[in-house]
């Protein structure tokens, strides 16, 4: 065991001279990594962020019920009670039909034709505020009130919801597609940086092989270096993004105050940082692996 840590030790140091050899072209490539990188990884980031703004900032999930013209108190507290504990409802608010009567009426023009009537035709209304923004969770809470004692009818006013979960669908679709593009991109730079190391260390190689070097011993440097690559490239993606949310939300500041919004994109989550490394690092790595798979041999 103990061989295998110093192996990979010697591995890894090998990978940081091949890095510190050429300081200028290892820069160069780290930052066409991380410019490359950088538009997906902050893509991704802002449609969260929209997300979690279009359900918690621009809309509320409401479902409002309608009670028989019949219901009396005792069934309406009932129903207040049954609503209170539900889990999946934030908050209620009752308007009884003497509240939404004397509403209408002091609407103008509505007092004179209400007046002619007989009996207050509207009936106690519930609105309930949802706690998910989910289409489909807001539909199996509709779907149950329905069911209730007394409930004439259950309104939901979903398509706002639906848009919201469509267009965000759509922006992780488009992500992706640049994420695979922007991957193959990167793809493509470290196994070149990686084929031009190879060639650069051809006498070296070959008396490694003389030696009677393994092709495995020959070939772990190099995928450390196409991991470190990986992993500096995704650090300077991830500065780049930075950047560009500290800039956005200074021209944020000025531009949502005329929407009646308060909103700023929030730094990265450690989870995010951690995932973007990874991901990177092993892309790096398998990189690495294709481009010695494919020119090592011909270095020998």
């Amino acid at each position: 065991m103990m061989s295998w840590f110093i192996q990979h030790g010697r591995a890894l140091r090998n990978a940081l001279t091949r890095l510190s050899r050429s300081p200028v072209g290892s820069l160069l490539a780290i930052l066409v990594i991380g410019a490359t990188l950088c538009l997906p990884v902050g893509l991704y980031h802002a449609i969260n962020e929209a997300g979690t703004l279009g359900r918690s900032v621009l809309h509320e999930p409401h479902i409002t019920i309608f009670m028989a013209q019949d219901a009396d108190l005792i069934t309406v507290r009932s129903t207040w009670d049954s609503l209170q504990a539900q889990r999946g409802v934030q908050s209620v608010r009752y308007i009884s039909s003497e509240e939404a009567l004397a509403e209408m009426k002091a609407a103008p023009g509505l007092a004179e034709a209400l007046s002619v009537l007989d009996k207050n035709p509207l009936p106690h209304t519930f609105v309930v505020t949802a706690k998910s923004a989910d289409p489909n969770q807001l539909e199996a809470l509709r779907q149950e009130f329905s069911g209730w004692a007394k409930v004439e009818r259950v309104q939901l006013d979903s398509e706002w919801a639906h848009r919201l979960a469509a267009l965000l669908v759509f922006g992780q679709h488009l992500v992706m597609g640049v994420a695979l593009v922007m991957g193959l991109a990167l793809w493509a730079v470290i196994v070149n940086t990686v084929r031009l190391q190879i060639l650069s260390a051809r006498d070296e190689l070959e008396v490694s092989h003389l030696m009677g070097a393994t092709r495995t011993t020959i070939r772990r440097p190099f995928l450390y270096f196409g991991f470190l690559q990986g992993l500096l490239g995704a650090a300077a993606a991830l500065g780049l993004a930075t950047l560009g949310i500290h800039l956005l939300n200074g021209l944020l500041t000025d531009l949502t105050p005329l929407f009646g919004l308060d909103f700023h994109l929030q730094p990265f989550a450690l989870k995010e940082l951690l995932l973007c490394e990874a991901i990177t690092g092993i892309l790096g790595w398998i990189a690495a692996y294709v481009s010695v798979t494919a020119y090592l041999p011909r270095s020998r």
